[in-house]
């Protein structure tokens, strides 16, 4: 029997919502953008024009959650709203797919997370840079020892001289700036990369004249097993390279500009021996495939990578970062 077509709802029409994660819906066979939500009803039904859907253009996620048929609801709204919107939308047993960040504090992510538990739904995190083109044979690599042992790690990434605009220069909002916005995605690489937790991060920011948010970010973690790693996260300034690089005790993988979206690059290992390997890679679907591979989980009945317990550890990490630049000082992150 053919499966069923996999309903979605959207709750926000920013940018990300139309540029990235609508085209995404749309371009998969098997999904349909269902409905959209947006505070003004003119703006969400030019949202559905826009991506050739019939679905239903509704003012608040309640009537979304009462009037559309739905399988999951895509929550792409400002960050302190995020865990409230993931909690009703698992109370009316809808499965989730959130933007990152999960929450803005550890106890709101905590309770959206437990929220899904209660209602029997999945909970899934828009970390895409997992599904990066390169990143599956990065995992492989670190998993089958060709690194041996992982000792550095370092990651850069930067959206350009591109600084925080609207709710996201509010603190209220957006909790942090950079690292929410950019530097979330560096953690969750890691972690994804290494199958390891953070154990504690010393934290430096940098603050533009004018803006209350961070607009650059170097932090240093230690993993539990004992990696070091660097992360620069940055709007700050043009021309970055995004790259990725694993040091191990038997040779180094490099990711060369490819931790960035819609990037063209080359994953490289060389091995201590001066052998090793290259190929090709491209990030341009990290978006769609996150999403395919979230549909599949919730028809299989099993957790999405990322998930819930990924957006409850880069909250707990992002939380002890803050704390770390609050007190100038190495902050242990909770387990």
């Amino acid at each position: 029997m053919a499966e069923h077509t996999f309903r979605w709802g959207v709750l926000g029409t920013g940018r990300i919502a139309d540029q990235e994660i609508a085209p995404a819906i749309t371009s998969l066979p098997g999904h349909e953008l269902a409905g959209v939500v947006s505070r003004e009803h003119d703006r969400a039904a030019a949202f559905l024009k826009r991506h050739h859907s019939d679905g239903r253009a509704c003012t608040s996620l309640e009537e979304l959650l009462e009037k559309v048929p739905l399988d999951a609801v895509y929550v792409a709204t400002p960050n302190a709203l995020h865990a409230e919107q993931v909690r009703a939308a698992a109370a009316a047993g809808r499965h989730v797919l959130c933007d990152k960040p999960l929450a803005t504090t550890v106890t709101d992510a905590e309770a959206a997370m437990a929220a899904c538990q209660d209602h029997g739904v999945r909970l899934g995190l828009m970390f895409q840079t997992r599904r990066f083109g390169g990143m599956a044979r990065a995992k492989q690599a670190v998993d089958q020892g060709e690194l041996g042992r992982v000792v550095l790690a370092e990651v850069t990434m930067s959206a350009g001289r591109n600084l925080p605009k609207g709710w996201r220069t509010d603190p209220a909002m957006a909790g942090l700036g950079t690292i929410n916005n950019i530097g979330v995605h560096a953690f969750d690489l890691l972690r994804f990369l290494l199958a390891d937790e953070v154990a504690e991060v010393t934290a430096l920011v940098e603050r533009e004249s004018g803006i209350a948010v961070d607009t650059a970010a170097t932090v240093l973690l230690r993993f539990r097993r004992g990696a070091l790693a660097y992360v620069n996260a940055n709007q700050a300034v043009p021309c970055s390279r995004d790259d990725l690089v694993l040091y191990g005790t038997d040779g180094r993988l490099l990711g060369a500009n490819l931790t960035r979206p819609n990037r063209k690059g080359t994953l490289q290992f060389t091995a201590a021996d001066g052998d090793g390997w290259a190929e090709e890679a491209e990030t341009a679907n990290g978006y769609r495939d996150t999403i395919a591979a979230f549909a599949e989980a919730v028809r299989e009945g099993r957790d999405p990578s990322p998930g819930g317990h990924d957006g409850l550890a880069s909250v707990r990490l992002t939380a002890a970062i803050a704390r770390s630049v609050e007190e100038g000082r190495t902050v242990q992150v909770a387990p």
